[in-house]
Order: C-alpha cells, then structure tokens, then sequence
C-alpha cells in the first residue's frame, strides 16, 4: 500500500472495514442546521442532550428558535456548552433558515456557502455540514478527524480548517464523488476516528488498516 493513497482509495479502505453509523442524525432539514452549530467545540453526546430539550419543549423549528425567549433558549441548550453564544447563533441561523431555505436549491453552491458564512455563528465548518447535509451539496467535511486522518496517510496539511480546505479541494473533485458518498465519507471518517482513539492514535489505527487491507492485495 503506497504512503499517499488517494481520495477514493482512501474512502474504498475505510468503506472496506468500518460501519460509519448515521451521519447527519437529524428528522428535519433545521435540526442538521441546529446540531452544527450545537455540536461547536463540545462533544456529539452534548448536542443530543440539547436538541432533546428543545424537542420536548416543541422549540426545535425556526419559528420556534425565532419566538423564544433567548434566557429560556440559554437554559435549553445548556449542556452543548457556550450557551450564550450558542443562544445567539441559533436565532441567527433561524432567521436566516426563514428566510432563505425555500429557495436555497437554486443557488450555486459556492454562493450558497458564502451566504451562510455571513450568519454569525456559522463558521466554515458548520456552513459545509449544512451545505453536505441540508442541501445535498457535493463538499467535502476538513474536520479534526478527517485532517487527523489525512496527516497519518502521508498527506502534508496546512494549519486550519480552511487553509486544508483551499489546498486539497482539488483532491476531491478528482475522486469525483456523489454527494452520498460525500455523506458516507464524513461517517466513515467520524467512526474511524473513533476507533483511532481506542487504539490510542491514528498511527497505530492505520498499521491495523493496512493489516487488515492485506489479504485483498494483489
């Protein structure tokens, strides 16, 4: 197996022999939107407490975000950490969620992405979740598992999220993925990067990768 192994070929090993789970975990179009932006700088367990709370007070729509009182938002997403900010973020993206995502279908994505990056509270992260998962939008997720990933299979990656983004997008446009694969790619990489952790670090999670990769060799 060579040291640099390309996009699809690294999507083929990981698709060969990880279960990538449900990713986005979400009923509705908002919800992904909401768990985005939740899920900044705190654990998934976290969100899933948050959006819990605000299903079993029937706030989790962007008319419910947009009515609440922002104290009463505060309290509700209180286990996603950063519910101050987070509070805002949300009433910001729901009035940008009323206003635009009836129409979002017909605006190229590259816009489409800088339209979201003017909401404050969504960074370039959070807006490529929307943009992958909300809309169906054939973008690639630069997240910490996926640049962990990549920096152990030889890739030499700047610092940041959109720095990696700018110098590898080519990479994926010339794997010429669909966007579930796209979807299955990010879930994939999310699960290996679990299994990374228990093994106690990518180095040793891709010696077990390449061992198990063997046997389908020549």
């Amino acid at each position: 197996m060579s040291a640099q192994l390309t996009f699809r070929q690294l999507y083929q090993l990981l698709d060969e022999h990880v279960q990538p789970g449900t990713w986005w975990p979400a009923d509705t179009d908002f919800e992904i939107g909401v768990g985005a932006i939740l899920t900044q700088n705190t654990a998934w367990i976290n969100v899933e407490q948050a959006i819990a709370a605000l299903k079993r007070t029937d706030q989790l729509s962007p008319e419910g975000i947009a009515r609440v009182d922002v104290d009463e938002l505060r309290g509700l997403i209180r286990p996603a950490g950063f519910m101050n900010a987070k509070a805002t973020y949300l009433k910001n993206f729901a009035t940008w969620f009323l206003t635009n995502h009836e129409t979002a279908h017909l605006v190229e994505t590259s816009t489409l992405r800088t339209n979201l990056l003017e909401v404050k509270g969504v960074g370039p992260e959070t807006a490529d979740d929307m943009l992958l998962y909300t809309y169906d939008r054939p973008v690639f997720i630069w997240d910490t598992y996926a640049r962990r990933m990549l920096a152990t299979a030889g890739y030499v990656l700047p610092k940041g999220y959109e720095p990696t983004r700018r110098a590898f997008s080519s990479c994926v446009r010339d794997a010429d993925f669909s966007v579930d694969e796209l979807q299955r790619f990010h879930g994939l990489i999310v699960e290996a990067g679990k299994h990374a952790t228990v093994a106690g670090g990518w180095d040793t999670y891709w010696q077990h990768l390449q061992q198990a990769a063997k046997p389908s060799e020549g």
